[in-house]
């Protein structure tokens, strides 16, 4: 017998290896082997295996199978072959990003020994005679508990809890044994009690519709759009418990990991121990743990941000995709660069599950595919619990300029006296400023001078906390601001508005009021995402302002405003989907305002440019009009939902081989065939990022000729060598972008 055998390579390229007659009843695809590789042992996955060779050379023998419970689900594995194909990425590479640790040696977990009462342990206690009141005790302890406990934890009944166990186990009153120590990251979080909800008309409406299309057993897409509010989350709880009663699992992806501890948490009160956490930061002592969990099928649920996708979660009957529309689902960097929606869909299809993706303002491409009835689409339009949803007021910051005469207007009278009513009604407030830091940009009055990054074409902002000049994307750091550099004048100038300045000013204005600042540097720390959200829930701040990881899946009964500092902040980037993001940023978060019926909101935005398509839409909290426009437009310039798009980024040090490599690769690629579009190249909006200088082209199919966008994937792949892919080309490296979401 021999396996092919994938291993953790920038290779597209697997290896054959002979299954010794002992490992032949084990190893199966899926499974993970040790198996040498150039003077050291590897770890891979069997990908398939072969009574003859396909390969003729010299073949070595399969060293070990991994004393994993199982292989990987096959829907599973089919997605990650997928990923593979389509995303042009060696399978390698996709089972080393996708997988963290399935391609290290065995997680050293620490152990600990768990006791649990016998049957002859209980009677013997029922009969209990002895003069022995410490053995007593540990038994009348463990006859409440129907699982085992650590003996670690008995230390509170006794110091000598070990050794009493151990004459308790002579006895034949207790078992032990030996486990992975537990490192389960929802352990920290409060236990909440599950609450009942009866379901409105429309939600219940909402879960027939898709209980009617599971109980089909087929792949089923769904699009389940619901005003901010909606209940939406009920809806698929109540899906998600019809889904276990069946003997099937259940994936919920949230966008941000600071939504998954509060979304973890009302499935862990619904469902209890059998729902995981998962995201990239916990520690490896969790990942590993619950990945043996999961292999072992002792959970059920999975609920994370996108890195989950991948759990290896059996019999797969229900993925939710929360929030389906924002772009954090789109994996950058490093390859694969796919998108855990998509992938969702195709993992759905494997596992004959069905798809649920839900969102109050859905993604350009998914509200097209509702109308053309690729997903059965269901729609909420009324808030859940008969709140009203709240009014909304724009504040035109050039009029407001010029009446108070105040050219650096941070915050709007009207603004000011609505969060000033609110503190004094002891209702809480949130407020959205999308940059962080004090200021985007600073410079010289005196000589023009503007603080740049060395490294990359952009400014470096202004951090006050710690009076230091910091660049956002390569985090190159220089010493505040006290006098030009090039001049030596003081006349230092600070310009645009980031957290820490709105902060500062909140402090100043409402000298009484709690304010905590929600943003990438507030919560660098682990943990510090829950500390915020909860405290706030308590009740403990007044005015929660941060940058977009507030601006979704929030709910809170005593916020009655929100306010949007600057709404235009994204509507200048040079990139089609801008207005899309405007949108559905300003939309959702004036959603976070009056979810309850008791207390009516109020959302207040301010603008530069009231009259943009983008910010009229959301203020009018009219989502039909702005996605039927933006269709019209995106069917005119062929951009998706109406057409693919696959960008070619090219990345190096020189810019001049950066361009030369650029113009070979259009040779490579023109003539273009029918159907088929090629622009560029062309430098990057941000010309320059980390030391790299960028230029890009755009490949573009109609998706009327190319639905599923196979040709454009031939043509791509017949004309760019895989070398390219995989290896960088005196000195400039490519990076292939299937369906980019960003094209900055």
């Amino acid at each position: 017998m021999f396996a092919q055998v994938v291993l953790p390579l920038s290779s597209y390229q697997s290896f054959t290896y002979q299954v010794p007659a002992h490992l032949q009843a084990v190893i199966k695809a899926g499974r993970f082997v040790s198996v040498p590789f150039r003077r050291r042992s590897v770890t891979g996955v069997v990908i398939s295996l072969h009574s003859v060779s396909p390969f003729k050379g010299k073949i070595k023998d399969v060293a070990a199978v991994r004393e994993d419970p199982a292989a990987l689900p096959r829907d599973l594995w089919a997605t990650l072959e997928w990923v593979s194909r389509y995303y042009m990425t060696p399978l390698g590479m996709v089972l080393k990003a996708a997988l963290p640790l399935g391609f290290s040696q065995k997680p050293g977990l620490r152990q600990q020994t768990v006791v649990s009462i016998t049957s002859a342990g209980r009677q013997a206690l029922i009969d209990w005679s002895r003069r022995a009141p410490v053995q007593r005790a540990i038994l009348t302890n463990l006859s409440d508990r129907t699982d085992a406990v650590p003996v670690a934890s008995l230390t509170k009944v006794t110091a000598g809890a070990s050794a009493v166990c151990r004459r308790l186990a002579r006895q034949g009153w207790v078992t032990l044994d030996v486990q992975d120590r537990e490192a389960d990251p929802l352990v920290a979080l409060p236990v909440s009690e599950h609450k009942h909800v009866t379901l409105g008309k429309e939600q219940e409406a909402a879960l027939a519709a898709i209980t009617k299309a599971r109980k089909t057993g087929e792949f089923t897409p769904f699009l389940l759009q619901g005003v901010t509010g909606s209940g939406k989350t009920e809806v698929y709880l109540k899906a998600a418990r019809d889904v276990l009663a069946e003997g099937r699992s259940v994936l919920v992806l949230v966008p941000e990991i600071a939504l998954t501890p509060q979304v973890a948490q009302r499935f862990r009160a619904a469902f209890g121990r059998q729902v995981a956490l998962w995201h990239s930061h916990l520690s490896t002592a969790e990942k590993a743990w619950t990945w043996r969990q999961l292999l072992k099928g002792r959970l059920s649920v999975v609920v994370g941000a996108r890195s989950a996708l991948f759990a290896p979660l059996p019999n797969l009957g229900l993925i939710i995709v929360d929030e389906e529309q924002e772009g954090s689902y789109k994996q950058e960097d490093p390859a694969p660069r796919y998108h855990a929606r998509d992938v969702a869909l195709v993992r759905g299809k494997f596992a004959k599950a069905l798809v649920l993706l839900t969102s109050a303002t859905p993604s350009v491409e998914s509200y097209y595919n509702g109308l053309t009835g690729r997903f059965t689409n269901v729609e909420l339009t009324q808030r859940f619990g008969g709140a009203a949803y709240p009014r909304v007021r724009l504040v035109d910051l050039n009029v407001e300029r010029r009446r108070t005469g105040n050219y650096r207007l941070v915050l709007s009278e009207v603004l000011v006296e609505a969060i000033r009513a609110r503190i004094e009604r002891h209702e809480q407030v949130i407020l959205l400023q999308n940059r962080r830091g004090f200021a985007p940009i600073s410079g010289c009055n005196d000589c023009g001078y503007t603080a740049t990054c060395p490294n990359c074409a952009v400014s470096l902002t202004y951090h006050k906390g710690p009076q230091t000049l910091i660049c956002h994307y390569c985090s190159h750091t220089a010493p505040g601001p006290e006098a030009c550099p090039e001049c030596d004048s003081p006349h230092i100038y600070l310009h645009g508005v980031g957290t820490e300045q709105v902060e500062e000013l909140l402090n100043q204005l409402f000298p009484a009021a709690a304010v905590v600042r929600m943003d990438a540097d507030t919560t660098r720390r682990r943990g510090a995402h829950q500390r915020i959200l909860q405290a706030f829930a308590d009740g403990r701040y007044d005015i929660l302002l941060g940058t977009q990881m507030i601006a979704k899946g929030l709910d809170f009964h005593n916020v009655t405003l929100v306010g949007v500092i600057n709404g235009d902040t994204g509507l200048s980037l040079p990139d089609f989907r801008s207005g899309e993001r405007t949108f559905q940023l300003v939309y959702q978060v004036c959603g976070r305002a009056g979810r309850h019926r008791d207390k009516p909101g109020e959302a207040i935005i301010q603008t530069n440019h009231p009259n943009d398509t983008a910010i009229k839409a959301a203020a009018r909290l009219d989502s039909h009009r702005f996605y039927n426009q933006v269709l019209a437009e995106r069917k005119e310039l062929l951009y998706p939902p109406f057409s693919r798009l696959i960008r070619l980024l090219l990345q190096g040090q020189d810019s001049e081989n950066v361009w030369r490599t650029a113009q070979e690769l259009r040779s490579r690629l023109i003539p273009s065939p029918k159907g088929m579009t090629l622009l560029g190249p062309a430098s990057a909006p941000f010309e320059r990022l980390r030391g790299l200088w960028r230029v890009h082209l755009l490949l573009r199919s109609s998706r009327e000729l190319d639905p599923g966008g196979q040709r454009l994937h031939r043509y791509a792949l017949s004309r760019i060598p895989r070398t390219w892919h995989i290896r960088s080309q005196k000195g400039v490296r490519l990076k292939i972008d299937v369906d980019p979401v960003n094209l900055l």
